[in-house]
């Protein structure tokens, strides 16, 4: 699971005899930080993008690639509607409102 953005909390940013970040201060930054950090992993590793002039377009998405076996094996704890590429068979599939495993085709 991804973790969320701290929560904002009443505290002293910064120490006003040196204007230093507080303990409290350097904390959030910390755990901020390690949150957004964790969301930009993510992001990356399903998002194709290229960087043009400075503005981040993107381009495409990567889902997950498996084997039939181990669709099999994550089919159960998976949420509806989640997709994933199936290596074994070379195609797109998506567990459906049933329950099933379902492969994307193309006519």
């Amino acid at each position: 699971m991804i973790t969320s953005l701290p929560a904002f909390f009443d505290m002293y940013y910064t120490d006003p005899k040196d204007g230093k970040l507080t303990s409290d201060g350097y904390m959030y930054n910390d755990q901020m930080f390690q949150t957004l950090n964790t969301h930009v992993t993510l992001t990356n590793s399903i998002a194709t993008s290229v960087i043009d002039k400075q503005n981040v377009k993107v381009t495409g998405i990567n889902p997950p690639s498996y084997t039939t076996l181990q669709i099999t094996g994550l089919q159960p704890s998976v949420p509806v509607g989640t997709i994933w590429y199936n290596s074994t068979l070379k195609k797109l599939q998506f567990k459906s409102d049933a329950g099933l495993i379902e492969t994307i085709t193309s006519t």
